[in-house]
């Protein structure tokens, strides 16, 4: 990020948000303690990622792990919404999250590929675009080029809207930017059709830097309009039903990554109830997803848990068929 875009981030978020993301940023070098809902994190510490590495490999099971990492799935979800305005019956928003795109070379356009025979109106990344929580920016600046341009070509109706993650500082916003995702820091934006409104909300990220805003984007809402929340975690579920959000759309947790062979997660990575930290759930009439996300983090490799890419389905009635599937 150039003295620019630093320019344009502080005209554009003010000098109180800025400098409470920066000062928690260089608290976060420190790889183990934040600013937000998150504590100790486990693939900070180079040693146990050293030793689950050589467990995988001496195990004989690393590249089977590999293999259900670029295993992508796309789901689709029905979600209920009654206040939906009538116009954007039937709207399809694909949901990306945890894409770590720097993880894996090639990922980018392994995604696109993925989702190139599916079709939707907008597309929301939630969050965590390099695989180390610090770093240079280039490799996932490339991968973004080969998958925002693929995703803006489907997402014609509506664009592409990304937040940010524990694994991203404010430098990501102009890599965002640049590659076509325009991106929300505690920010609103209305996706219109026939004088219809739904209104999509971003906020910063809440598990680490803590510097999520509530007040802020919700000024410019007219009280009882459709609002959609995108936020990196689980974690700020009942404040979000507080603020009258009908749609919770979220990520972080990969969904345990590395599962049992039922599929219960060890780890949930997430200050929240264990319902919350994979697929879809509701809270107070909230309807909620957590993605178990695209890429992987720590160590490349899943198991019995496969990636994700979830088509969201919106509308007002239930049709009978809101299971994912």
């Amino acid at each position: 990020m150039d003295e620019h875009d630093l320019i344009r981030l502080r005209e554009r978020m003010g000098d109180q948000y800025l400098g409470r993301r920066l000062h928690a940023q260089v608290t976060r070098i420190l790889y183990l303690v934040g600013q937000g809902r998150g504590g100790f994190h486990y693939e900070n510490v180079e040693v146990i990622m050293r030793l689950l590495k050589l467990l995988l490999r001496v195990s004989g099971i690393q590249a089977h792990g590999k293999r259900n990492a670029l295993d992508l799935q796309v789901r689709e979800n029905r979600v209920v919404l009654p206040t939906l305005p009538p116009a954007l019956e039937g709207i399809r928003i694909a949901h990306l999250s945890d894409l770590h795109l720097d993880g894996y070379p090639g990922l980018g356009q392994h995604i696109a590929h993925t989702l190139a025979d599916h079709t939707f109106d907008a597309a929301v990344l939630t969050g965590d675009y390099r695989f180390y929580t610090t770093g240079h920016y280039d490799r996932v600046a490339q991968e973004l080029r080969a998958l925002v341009p693929a995703l803006r070509a489907h997402a014609q109706r509506f664009g592409v809207y990304a937040i940010l993650g524990n694994h991203d500082f404010i430098e990501m916003v102009p890599v965002l930017e640049n590659a076509g995702a325009q991106t929300l820091l505690n920010e609103a934006v209305a996706l219109t059709a026939d004088d219809a409104t739904l209104w999509l909300v971003g906020l910063d990220d809440a598990h680490y830097y803590g510097t999520y805003d509530f007040a802020k984007p919700l000024r410019g809402i007219p009280p009882n309009a459709p609002r959609i929340l995108l936020i990196h975690s689980p974690e700020v579920i009942p404040e979000a039903s507080a603020h009258g959000f009908e749609l919770y759309l979220t990520g972080h947790t990969h969904g345990g990554q590395i599962c049992l062979p039922n599929g219960f997660a060890p780890l949930k990575n997430a200050h929240c109830a264990r319902r919350y930290i994979a697929g879809a759930w509701s809270f107070n009439g909230m309807q909620g997803y957590t993605s178990r996300g695209v890429g992987a983090s720590g160590v490349f490799a899943r198991f019995f848990c496969p990636p994700e890419v979830v088509i969201h389905i919106l509308t007002r009635a239930d049709l009978g068929h809101s299971e994912t599937r």
